[in-house]
């Protein structure tokens, strides 16, 4: 039955097959609890060293997608890659100076998503290595699971869910949108164009799993390079 909630959540033909493996993995970089305090140049250097990690990652294409998120909390980035498995995705993570520090510490699941993150952005990157990287704000909607989750919907309320989320990467108002798996509460995330959060929210709670009380929405903001997105 898991196969049957990817096929219905992914909007690729990549996934058009049972038994499809995720071609991802979706990290979430989180505030380590009970982090110490420590002086503006410690924290700089820190920073600095987290931002040469993750690009020595993106050079080597390893990793797709990074950036910091806008809304507050505990969930402080995004890091995307192209990982054989989650064990290496933490294993990358543990080298990151801001996770060595105790500053950082990350969740990551398996993620089924159309190909092509990060393309167009290394496309450019090739083209000109030293111009200037425009950072976009794109807001996101975690799918999770309800109190009403009561097991798998059943097959027509996923196909529902499936053509919504066809009809609006089609549309250009979801850029990318995948399932996890194995991911607990989290059914999924859809990545919205630039766009007001309020008009995000609205297409994400038009869904047909959260009008039917299946699920909720959880809204952030996100920062990414321009390019992130295929199109």
């Amino acid at each position: 039955m898991r196969c049957l909630l990817i096929l219905a959540l992914v909007a690729a033909p990549a996934f058009s097959q049972p038994g499809a493996k995720p071609n991802y993995c979706f990290g979430m970089l989180m505030s380590a609890p009970n982090r110490a305090k420590i002086s503006e140049e410690e924290a700089q250097k820190i920073q600095a060293g987290h931002m040469a990690h993750l690009s020595a990652l993106g050079e080597k294409r390893w990793l797709v997608a990074a950036g910091p998120m806008v809304s507050p909390g505990n969930l402080r980035g995004l890091v995307i890659s192209k990982c054989k498995s989650i064990e290496e995705a933490k294993e990358m993570a543990a080298q990151d100076p801001a996770v060595k520090a105790g500053r950082l510490y990350i969740e990551a699941y398996p993620w089924h998503a159309p190909d092509g993150l990060g393309d167009r952005y290394w496309a450019e990157y090739r083209k000109d290595p030293d111009r200037k990287v425009k950072m976009e704000k794109y807001p996101i909607a975690f799918l999770m699971k309800s109190v009403q989750w009561n097991g798998m919907p059943s097959m027509d309320r996923l196909k529902e869910h499936g053509a919504a989320v066809q009809a609006q990467m089609a549309s250009g108002k979801i850029k990318t949108a995948g399932p996890f798996e194995d991911g607990g509460a989290k059914i999924g995330v859809f990545f919205f164009a630039p766009m007001p959060m309020e008009e995000a929210r609205q297409i994400a709670e038009s869904d047909p799993l959260v009008k039917t009380g299946l699920a909720r929405v959880e809204m952030l903001e996100w920062y990414a390079a321009e390019g992130t997105f295929p199109n």
